[in-house]
Protein backbone atom coordinates (compact mmCIF):
# COMPACT_ATOMS: atom_id res chain seq x y z
CA UNK A 1 0.00 0.00 0.00
CA UNK A 2 1.82 3.42 -0.44
CA UNK A 3 -0.17 6.14 1.19
CA UNK A 4 0.39 9.75 -0.34
CA UNK A 5 -0.11 12.77 1.67
CA UNK A 6 -0.96 16.22 0.47
CA UNK A 7 -2.34 19.27 1.54
CA UNK A 8 -1.40 23.04 2.91
CA UNK A 9 1.61 23.97 4.66
CA UNK A 10 1.37 22.99 8.22
CA UNK A 11 -1.47 21.21 8.43
CA UNK A 12 -0.14 18.32 9.49
CA UNK A 13 1.00 15.74 7.34
CA UNK A 14 4.04 14.77 8.56
CA UNK A 15 2.88 14.27 12.05
CA UNK A 16 0.45 11.99 10.02
CA UNK A 17 3.85 11.08 8.25
CA UNK A 18 5.85 10.38 11.42
CA UNK A 19 3.04 7.79 12.96
CA UNK A 20 2.30 6.45 10.25
CA UNK A 21 6.48 5.24 10.27
CA UNK A 22 7.19 4.74 13.53
CA UNK A 23 3.55 2.97 14.78
CA UNK A 24 2.49 1.36 11.33
CA UNK A 25 5.52 0.44 9.91
CA UNK A 26 5.57 2.11 7.09
CA UNK A 27 7.98 3.23 4.97
CA UNK A 28 8.79 7.06 4.23
CA UNK A 29 9.60 9.14 1.38
CA UNK A 30 9.45 12.76 0.88
CA UNK A 31 9.08 14.43 -2.66
CA UNK A 32 10.39 17.71 -1.17
CA UNK A 33 13.80 15.52 0.13
CA UNK A 34 14.45 15.19 -3.69
CA UNK A 35 14.32 18.87 -3.99
CA UNK A 36 16.74 19.45 -0.80
CA UNK A 37 19.45 16.68 -2.21
CA UNK A 38 19.64 18.64 -5.76
CA UNK A 39 19.77 21.43 -3.89
CA UNK A 40 22.57 20.35 -1.46
CA UNK A 41 24.32 19.44 -4.45
CA UNK A 42 23.99 22.86 -6.29
CA UNK A 43 25.15 24.28 -3.07
CA UNK A 44 21.62 26.05 -2.76
CA UNK A 45 20.26 27.04 0.90
CA UNK A 46 17.12 25.00 1.38
CA UNK A 47 14.82 28.00 2.51
CA UNK A 48 11.07 27.49 1.78
CA UNK A 49 11.03 30.15 -1.20
CA UNK A 50 14.27 28.40 -2.39
CA UNK A 51 12.29 24.78 -2.46
CA UNK A 52 9.51 26.18 -4.18
CA UNK A 53 11.39 27.44 -7.49
CA UNK A 54 13.99 24.92 -7.60
CA UNK A 55 11.32 22.07 -7.35
CA UNK A 56 9.47 24.26 -10.21
CA UNK A 57 12.22 24.39 -12.11
CA UNK A 58 13.21 20.91 -11.88
CA UNK A 59 9.34 19.84 -13.10
CA UNK A 60 9.92 22.40 -16.05
CA UNK A 61 13.44 20.58 -16.38
CA UNK A 62 12.31 17.02 -16.69
CA UNK A 63 8.50 17.02 -16.34
CA UNK A 64 6.17 17.98 -13.69
CA UNK A 65 6.35 13.98 -12.46
CA UNK A 66 9.50 13.57 -11.71
CA UNK A 67 9.69 13.80 -7.97
CA UNK A 68 7.40 10.91 -7.90
CA UNK A 69 8.58 8.87 -10.52
CA UNK A 70 12.42 9.42 -8.56
CA UNK A 71 10.94 8.44 -5.23
CA UNK A 72 8.83 5.27 -6.72
CA UNK A 73 12.16 3.83 -8.16
CA UNK A 74 13.00 3.11 -4.48
CA UNK A 75 9.75 0.83 -3.52
CA UNK A 76 9.16 -2.44 -3.68
CA UNK A 77 5.53 -3.94 -4.07
CA UNK A 78 5.71 -6.05 -1.30
CA UNK A 79 6.13 -3.48 1.53
CA UNK A 80 3.51 -0.24 2.74
CA UNK A 81 4.71 3.22 2.07
CA UNK A 82 3.60 7.10 3.22
CA UNK A 83 4.97 9.42 0.40
CA UNK A 84 4.83 13.51 1.34
CA UNK A 85 5.10 16.81 -0.17
CA UNK A 86 3.00 15.74 -3.26
CA UNK A 87 2.16 19.37 -4.75
CA UNK A 88 1.52 18.92 -8.46
CA UNK A 89 -1.20 16.77 -10.13
CA UNK A 90 1.49 14.92 -12.40
CA UNK A 91 3.11 14.20 -9.39
CA UNK A 92 -0.45 12.24 -8.33
CA UNK A 93 -0.68 10.78 -11.76
CA UNK A 94 2.94 9.55 -11.98
CA UNK A 95 2.04 7.84 -8.19
CA UNK A 96 -1.73 6.66 -9.87
CA UNK A 97 0.80 3.99 -11.75
CA UNK A 98 1.16 1.82 -8.83
CA UNK A 99 -1.14 -0.42 -7.63
CA UNK A 100 -3.12 0.71 -3.95
CA UNK A 101 -1.65 3.95 -3.99
CA UNK A 102 -3.86 6.08 -1.72
CA UNK A 103 -3.77 10.04 -1.39
CA UNK A 104 -4.91 12.00 1.39
CA UNK A 105 -5.48 15.49 1.40
CA UNK A 106 -4.41 17.01 4.68
CA UNK A 107 -6.04 20.07 5.97
CA UNK A 108 -6.19 22.50 8.96
CA UNK A 109 -7.95 25.99 9.27
CA UNK A 110 -5.04 28.97 7.69
CA UNK A 111 -4.95 30.53 11.43
CA UNK A 112 -4.07 27.42 13.25
CA UNK A 113 -1.33 26.18 10.64
CA UNK A 114 0.11 29.59 10.68
CA UNK A 115 0.62 29.23 14.53
CA UNK A 116 1.91 25.61 14.11
CA UNK A 117 4.83 27.09 11.95
CA UNK A 118 5.46 29.48 14.47
CA UNK A 119 6.03 27.39 17.44
CA UNK A 120 8.24 24.31 14.75
CA UNK A 121 10.52 27.48 14.25
CA UNK A 122 11.90 26.05 10.83
CA UNK A 123 14.41 27.77 9.70
CA UNK A 124 13.34 30.00 6.06
CA UNK A 125 10.09 29.90 7.63
CA UNK A 126 8.17 33.39 6.56
CA UNK A 127 7.16 35.46 10.21
CA UNK A 128 4.40 36.77 9.46
CA UNK A 129 0.61 36.22 8.57
CA UNK A 130 1.09 38.13 5.53
CA UNK A 131 4.20 36.27 4.11
CA UNK A 132 2.58 33.25 4.93
CA UNK A 133 -0.87 33.63 2.88
CA UNK A 134 1.77 34.67 -0.26
CA UNK A 135 3.41 32.27 -0.44
CA UNK A 136 0.60 29.73 -0.07
CA UNK A 137 -0.52 31.54 -3.10
CA UNK A 138 2.30 30.85 -4.64
CA UNK A 139 1.80 27.59 -3.84
CA UNK A 140 -1.28 27.18 -6.07
CA UNK A 141 -0.84 27.76 -9.41
CA UNK A 142 -3.44 26.35 -11.83
CA UNK A 143 -0.58 25.96 -14.29
CA UNK A 144 2.91 25.30 -15.30
CA UNK A 145 5.18 23.74 -13.36
CA UNK A 146 4.73 24.93 -10.16
CA UNK A 147 3.19 23.74 -6.69
CA UNK A 148 -0.60 23.46 -7.58
CA UNK A 149 -1.96 22.67 -4.03
CA UNK A 150 -5.51 23.58 -4.80
CA UNK A 151 -5.92 21.19 -7.89
CA UNK A 152 -3.68 18.43 -6.31
CA UNK A 153 -6.07 18.48 -3.21
CA UNK A 154 -8.98 18.03 -5.68
CA UNK A 155 -7.58 14.48 -6.63
CA UNK A 156 -7.41 13.03 -3.38
CA UNK A 157 -9.75 9.90 -2.36
CA UNK A 158 -9.83 11.75 1.27
CA UNK A 159 -9.68 14.76 2.89
CA UNK A 160 -8.80 14.70 5.99
CA UNK A 161 -9.45 17.86 8.44
CA UNK A 162 -6.74 18.07 10.78
CA UNK A 163 -7.99 21.08 13.15
CA UNK A 164 -7.21 20.14 16.90
CA UNK A 165 -3.69 19.87 18.19
CA UNK A 166 -4.49 17.51 20.11
CA UNK A 167 -2.04 14.01 18.87
CA UNK A 168 -3.99 11.31 20.50
CA UNK A 169 -7.02 12.42 18.64
CA UNK A 170 -5.42 12.85 15.59
CA UNK A 171 -3.74 9.31 16.41
CA UNK A 172 -7.41 8.11 16.82
CA UNK A 173 -8.45 9.36 13.60
CA UNK A 174 -5.75 8.13 11.45
CA UNK A 175 -5.84 4.85 13.02
CA UNK A 176 -9.74 4.74 12.11
CA UNK A 177 -8.78 6.14 7.99
CA UNK A 178 -6.32 3.32 7.82
CA UNK A 179 -8.35 0.79 8.73
CA UNK A 180 -10.75 2.16 6.20
CA UNK A 181 -8.91 1.95 3.33
CA UNK A 182 -6.99 -1.40 4.21
CA UNK A 183 -10.97 -2.43 4.10
CA UNK A 184 -11.28 -0.87 1.04
CA UNK A 185 -8.61 -2.13 -0.75
CA UNK A 186 -8.50 -5.23 0.68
Amino acid sequence: MIIGLTGSYCSGKDTVAEYIVKERGFIHYSLSDVIRDEMKKAGVEPTRENLIVFGTNLRAENGNGVLAAKVLEKTENSKNYCITSIRHPDEVKELQKKKGFVLINIDAPQKTRFERMLQRNRSGDPQTFEKFTELEKKESQTSGSGQQLVKTARLADITFINDSNDIQTLKVSVDEMLKQIAQNNG
